[in-house]
């Protein structure tokens, strides 16, 4: 599913700086968020403590996750997709901790699905922004952040909705969303992986 502008060289899944090969940290974001999916598919009863830790774990997990894609995509220190993205990341890892704190089922409707909302619209910049100059008019996971965007923005926008029904509902929304986002990064990084080992043997 991901994209490039331009042809790349062989070693175009892997980070200017040297760092791991991209498919590898978008690998991790999708373990991360599948992770989160499932447990919500099978914990039956978590209550708000439950609830809140878990939101918690996901936001922090994702959180990091974003942090070592952005270390290894190929933008420039200053894009301001990387700096949308990135304090998009911090403010969903605050959330994650007010939320743990709070031991609040309303407080995570409200604060975690806008939290997810904000990350949500920011990987939506992320991958419709074009920089002024460049001719770069696409990162390497352009469609992977525009449909990760519109799943998380939709998650956050619908969370709130569901504060009156509990704990379950709460994650059972959030959960799917994760499902079908955690699908998608792992489809990324399969075929990341997948033209990077092609490059290698042309």
């Amino acid at each position: 599913m991901s994209e490039t502008a331009l042809p790349q060289p062989a070693n175009a899944n892997h980070a200017v700086d040297g760092t791991a090969p991209l498919w590898q940290p978008v690998l991790l974001r999708a373990l991360a968020t599948l992770a989160f999916g499932l447990i919500t598919v099978f914990w039956g009863a978590p209550g708000a403590l439950g609830l809140c830790v878990l939101f918690a774990a996901y936001f922090l997990a994702v959180a990091a996750a974003q942090y070592v894609v952005l270390r290894s995509v190929a933008l420039p220190l200053g894009d301001r997709r990387r700096l949308v993205v990135l304090g998009a990341s911090a403010l969903l890892a605050v959330s994650g901790v007010v939320v743990a704190v709070s031991v609040s089922a309303v407080v995570a409707a409200w604060l975690g699905g806008a939290a997810l909302a904000v990350m949500g619209a920011a990987e939506l910049f992320a991958a419709l922004h074009k920089p002024a100059g460049s001719s770069r008019a696409k990162s390497s996971l352009r469609s992977d952040w525009m449909i990760s965007g519109i799943l998380g923005l939709g998650t956050g926008i619908l969370l709130p909705f569901f504060a009156a029904a509990g704990p379950h509902a709460l994650m059972g929304v959030a959960g799917g969303g994760a499902l079908m986002t955690g699908a998608l990064w792992t489809l990324s990084a399969l075929t990341l992986r997948h033209d990077g080992g092609r490059a290698k043997a042309q």
